[in-house]
């Protein structure tokens, strides 16, 4: 009888586990459904100015339209927990393409591209890809070879909530990004509570600058990675740029890849030593290693250099660096 009433008990309580799980499923789901019903895909035409012509903007490109301000903070501060991958995934359960996404599957089309080792089809087929998204998105004109894509506008929010232009909607007025200039350095507007749109919180990702002479490229096959000493414009602090390009005869494209490095800086005030990461996708190591602690003129040598996108370790020297 004893042993029953256990069993009993054991199978009561296994049954309101269950009943609990399934009631904490359903209303994660209701959320999420109630969430969605407060963004809608709609179309450009909907909000432009009849008056005003936007380049590269046609009435029927998709943008977000969000109910009220509090459903597009709570929507970006979901998507700025999330991974790339992540991002993905949930803006296709909204039927929407970002401008994040848009840009991704330009690279990869791009990256493609090549690999063509004939130059007559790697040409034929690199015109192509300039025609598909010409207007769309931005081309360095500065270098004629560099064919890299890039958004045509710099705001680091829009970069995954926006439209390929970095529009979205919120309640019915139209809000766009906070520089409609193409972002060929790699650093981003930072949103402040003066814009037009509500104001949330971010990475911030100052400038840089860089230091003449403190350069070093190493090279991998028909990659060429380098990594330059400087400072952050907006700020106190040391830091390196990275970046990895990709060469097919003449022509050539900023990738993605990851780094490391020993750094040893010195100067008549100071000496310090460390090991430098940049994560895949970035292209800036902040050192947090303030400016007046070292001075104006310091010498530095880097040993182990090394990109995720080949084997060649670099080193060098460099002497009596400028800080400006």
């Amino acid at each position: 009888m004893v042993q029953i009433k256990k069993i009993q008990a054991i199978a009561t309580g296994c049954l309101i586990l269950l009943l609990t799980m399934f009631a904490s499923c359903t209303n994660e789901e209701e959320a999420s459904v109630s969430e969605q019903a407060s963004i809608r895909v709609s179309t450009m035409g909907h909000f432009l100015p009849q008056t005003r012509s936007m380049s590269g903007i046609s009435d029927n490109m998709p943008v977000l339209q969000f109910k009220d301000e509090a459903t597009y903070n709570n929507t970006v501060n979901k998507l700025k927990t999330m991974s790339e991958k992540e991002r993905k995934v949930y803006m296709k359960t909204l039927g929407f393409t970002s401008a994040e996404q848009v840009l991704n599957t330009a690279d990869e089309e791009l990256d493609d591209i090549f690999e063509i080792e004939d130059e007559n089809i790697f040409k034929s087929s690199l015109s192509k890809f300039q025609e598909k998204y010409r207007g769309l998105l931005a081309f360095d004109e500065t270098d004629t070879y560099d064919v890299t894509p890039y958004l045509s506008f710099n705001d680091s929010i829009m970069n995954f909530v926006g439209n390929a232009k970095g529009y979205v909607v919120i309640g019915n007025h139209l809000v766009g990004p906070q520089n409609d200039s193409p972002n060929f350095t790699g650093t981003y507007t930072v949103t402040t509570k003066s814009n037009t749109r509500a104001s949330v919180p971010g990475p911030i990702r100052p400038g840089f600058r860089s230091f003449n002479g403190a350069s070093l490229t190493i090279k991998n096959g028909k990659y060429k990675s380098t990594m330059t000493l400087g400072r952050i414009v907006n700020g106190n602090s040391f830091a390196i740029e990275f970046v990895t390009k990709k060469k097919q005869f003449l022509w050539k494209k900023k990738v993605k890849a990851s780094y490391s490095l020993n750094l040893e800086m010195s100067s008549s005030k100071f000496h310090h030593s460390n090991i430098v990461t940049c994560p895949y996708g970035r292209t800036t190591s902040i050192l947090n290693l303030p400016i007046d602690f070292v001075g104006t003129v310091f010498d530095a040598s880097v040993t182990n250099f090394k990109s995720s996108r080949g084997n060649t370790i670099g080193s060098a020297t460099f002497k009596n660096i400028q800080v400006r």
